[in-house]
């Protein structure tokens, strides 16, 4: 039994490990960022602060009690006779606020409130992380599939050349056209080398915002990269649908409109400093003195006295603290509501580009598989004239070139497309 068990951890430790090192989906790296970002970590430690703000608001509601212990030496010079130089004394003392004009309530909810914003400001940086995922993860499918083109242009540009090699030993062409053959091998092996150093470096910037070591295999699965055309995805909603939803999922917009209550609090909350206040006070002490005076236990007994109290604090003239305390917190009651606004305004018009960006790159990729297909037909064509002598060599590599440039296109409207879908999701919560 021993040995089957071990067998079995084995395999799903195997197992584990293929998972780990395997390739990533768009879902595996937004789900990594969520969990590994240290954007995010930062974030959560805000709201453990803003935990930890409730309970220092409710401490202020909170009888208080505290103890104290006096130990002085002291010497008069010019008295006669004997004389102690020791005091103790010791004392505890409590008091209890009866009323402060609600404002430790106020400071309750308004802590409360700012919890949930900080809450919702977690989940605004989250999206602005898996927004960063997202044009990080499509640059780097695009230029994946940049990198495939350029790698089967060198390997075409190769076989040409030897091809050319053939015909020119052969007296078929002239020095020129394979002089501009080979020419044409070096300008895509360079085309391939920056295409590979775009791969590189697209593939750093989504390693680093998952927070993934150096060290690690990194390779990404995408389906994505199937889509024939826009006509296989869904239809992308109407604007107002894509607003509405939009406005409805922000976090930024929830985070701001609770930030204007939080800020309506403080304004009540400065308002209480000319509140009448009430508080309750009991203290008791003894002490004793050492060494020439009596009995120590006698001193404490007879040197115990207790008391309670009720304090009443009414303000009266503060020099405009509080008026300037009100004004301030006003201000800041006004800056939560412009702040609201302007992200209001500023989620439409992103909304808005993300929305004709989408269209724009479904139309474009459309053109753009039309192009393809029509600059093949068309080299096709140039390749026939150019076995037949009808063709200059420049201009059939002319006729490459545009068809390469054809599928450059294609791959820029494609991935643009599929980025301005996947972020209008990210907005409209579908991707949370």
């Amino acid at each position: 039994m021993n040995y089957k068990k071990a067998v079995v951890l084995g395999i799903l430790a195997s197992a584990s490990l293929v998972f780990a090192d395997g390739p990533w989906t768009l879902a595996a790296c937004l789900k990594q960022a969520k969990e590994k970002s240290l954007k995010l970590e930062s974030a959560k430690l805000r709201e453990q602060k803003a935990d930890v703000s409730i309970e220092q608001a409710k401490v202020a509601n909170y009888p208080t009690l505290s103890a104290s212990i006096g130990n002085s030496l002291y010497d008069s010079p010019f008295r006669d006779g004997p004389q102690d130089h020791y005091r103790l004394s010791v004392g505890i003392s409590g008091s209890y606020t009866l009323w402060d004009g609600g404002s430790t309530k106020l400071s309750i909810q308004a802590s409360e409130l700012n919890k949930e914003a900080t809450r919702l400001s977690t989940k605004e940086t989250e999206r602005t992380i898996q927004e960063s995922v997202l044009n990080a993860y499509m640059n780097l499918l695009a230029a994946i599939e940049k990198l495939r083109t350029a790698d089967a242009s060198v390997e075409l540009a190769k076989a040409e050349f030897e091809h050319y090699s053939t015909l020119f030993e052969a007296g078929s062409i002239t020095k020129k056209d394979l002089t501009q053959s080979q020419a044409n091998v070096l300008q895509k092996e360079a085309a391939q080398l920056s295409a590979q150093l775009s791969v590189n470096t697209t593939k750093t910037t989504l390693r680093q915002l998952l927070e993934l070591p150096e060290s690690e295999t990194f390779e990404v699965s995408a389906p994505e990269t199937e889509t024939p055309s826009p006509d296989a995805l869904s239809p992308i909603p109407s604007l107002n649908e894509l607003q509405k939803s939009a406005t409805d999922n922000n976090p930024g917009l929830k985070s701001d409109s609770i930030s204007i209550q939080v800020a309506k609090k403080n304004t009540e909350i400065a308002g209480k400093g000319k509140s009448v206040r009430v508080s309750l006070g009991a203290s008791a002490s003894t002490g004793l003195q050492a060494w020439e005076s009596g009995k120590y236990g006698s001193q404490v007994k007879n040197g115990y006295s207790h008391s309670i109290s009720m304090n009443i604090n009414i303000p009266i003239i503060d020099g405009g603290a509080t008026e300037n305390k009100i004004l301030q917190a006003q201000l800041s009651e006004t800056e939560s509501m412009v702040a609201l606004k302007e992200q209001a305004k500023t989620l439409e018009n992103t909304i808005e580009k993300l929305y004709l960006n989408a269209l724009s790159a479904d139309m474009q990729w459309k053109a753009a598989i039309l192009q393809v297909e029509a600059e093949n037909e068309a080299l096709l064509v140039a390749e026939e004239q150019r076995n037949v002598g009808a063709l200059t060599y420049t201009d059939y590599l002319s006729q490459k070139n545009r068809l390469e440039s054809a599928q450059s296109t294609l791959t820029n409207a494609k991935y643009t497309s599929l980025l301005a879908r996947n972020l209008l999701d990210l907005y409209q919560g579908k991707l949370d």
